[in-house]
């Protein structure tokens, strides 16, 4: 469960972002849709890796 942490925390702000560009740029349906679909998974991918890439965390 230990190893989800990352991805979990990079998720919830890919989706924190998300939220912020929709509300900024005022997007809907589509654009909007594709916004909460990519990032975030993209947030929980990069902060996962960055996370295993470190050498402390073998």
């Amino acid at each position: 469960m230990k190893d989800y942490l990352p991805y979990a925390a990079g998720a919830l702000a890919g989706l924190l972002v998300a939220f912020l560009m929709s509300g900024l740029l005022g997007l809907t349906e589509t654009p909007q849709l594709v916004l909460f679909a990519l990032l975030p998974a993209v947030g929980g991918a990069v902060v996962e890796r960055v996370c295993h890439r470190r050498p402390n965390n073998s």
